[in-house]
Protein backbone atom coordinates (compact mmCIF):
# COMPACT_ATOMS: atom_id res chain seq x y z
CA UNK A 1 0.00 0.00 0.00
CA UNK A 2 1.39 3.25 -0.99
CA UNK A 3 1.72 6.29 0.82
CA UNK A 4 -0.64 9.13 0.59
CA UNK A 5 0.72 12.70 0.07
CA UNK A 6 1.09 14.41 3.48
CA UNK A 7 -0.25 17.99 4.67
CA UNK A 8 3.72 18.57 6.10
CA UNK A 9 3.22 18.55 10.09
CA UNK A 10 1.77 17.21 13.12
CA UNK A 11 0.63 19.23 15.46
CA UNK A 12 1.19 17.93 19.37
CA UNK A 13 -1.53 19.10 21.53
CA UNK A 14 -2.12 19.55 25.21
CA UNK A 15 -5.45 17.73 25.82
CA UNK A 16 -5.93 19.86 29.26
CA UNK A 17 -4.77 22.70 28.19
CA UNK A 18 -5.79 22.91 24.40
CA UNK A 19 -2.01 23.98 23.80
CA UNK A 20 0.38 23.53 20.71
CA UNK A 21 3.36 22.01 23.00
CA UNK A 22 4.80 21.35 19.26
CA UNK A 23 4.73 20.98 15.58
CA UNK A 24 6.80 18.57 13.80
CA UNK A 25 7.74 18.01 9.77
CA UNK A 26 5.63 14.70 9.17
CA UNK A 27 8.99 13.72 7.67
CA UNK A 28 11.15 13.57 10.84
CA UNK A 29 7.53 10.93 12.49
CA UNK A 30 8.24 7.51 10.69
CA UNK A 31 5.50 6.30 8.96
CA UNK A 32 3.76 4.65 11.60
CA UNK A 33 2.72 8.02 13.59
CA UNK A 34 2.66 10.01 10.50
CA UNK A 35 -0.33 7.78 8.46
CA UNK A 36 -3.40 6.13 10.64
CA UNK A 37 -5.67 3.31 8.90
CA UNK A 38 -8.94 4.91 8.70
CA UNK A 39 -12.39 2.48 8.56
CA UNK A 40 -11.87 1.51 5.12
CA UNK A 41 -8.63 0.16 5.86
CA UNK A 42 -7.05 3.48 3.47
CA UNK A 43 -3.90 5.34 5.11
CA UNK A 44 -4.45 8.60 6.12
CA UNK A 45 -2.21 11.19 7.13
CA UNK A 46 -2.19 12.06 10.77
CA UNK A 47 -2.18 16.00 11.21
CA UNK A 48 -3.26 16.74 14.88
CA UNK A 49 -1.76 14.39 17.92
CA UNK A 50 -3.77 14.98 21.29
CA UNK A 51 -2.15 14.04 24.59
CA UNK A 52 -4.38 13.40 27.79
CA UNK A 53 -3.11 13.05 30.78
CA UNK A 54 -5.07 10.98 33.88
CA UNK A 55 -2.27 9.18 36.58
CA UNK A 56 -0.26 6.90 35.53
CA UNK A 57 -2.29 6.57 31.86
CA UNK A 58 -1.87 8.79 28.77
CA UNK A 59 -4.31 8.61 26.06
CA UNK A 60 -3.26 10.23 22.76
CA UNK A 61 -5.87 10.65 19.80
CA UNK A 62 -5.15 11.07 16.44
CA UNK A 63 -6.63 13.18 13.90
CA UNK A 64 -7.06 13.36 9.83
CA UNK A 65 -6.63 16.68 7.83
CA UNK A 66 -10.43 16.86 7.90
CA UNK A 67 -10.37 16.96 11.62
CA UNK A 68 -11.47 13.13 11.48
CA UNK A 69 -11.17 10.81 14.33
CA UNK A 70 -8.41 7.66 13.49
CA UNK A 71 -7.23 6.07 16.21
CA UNK A 72 -6.67 6.30 19.86
CA UNK A 73 -3.80 4.79 22.18
CA UNK A 74 -3.10 3.86 25.68
CA UNK A 75 -0.22 4.27 27.47
CA UNK A 76 0.61 2.89 30.82
CA UNK A 77 3.60 4.12 32.63
CA UNK A 78 5.08 1.15 34.91
CA UNK A 79 5.53 1.16 38.14
CA UNK A 80 8.83 1.83 39.79
CA UNK A 81 10.69 -0.80 40.72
Amino acid sequence: MSEPKHPGTIQFVDGATKEVTKTVDAKEVPPSIRFAKNEAGELVPVVKIVAFQEGDRRTLREYGPEGQFLRSTVQVRNPSR
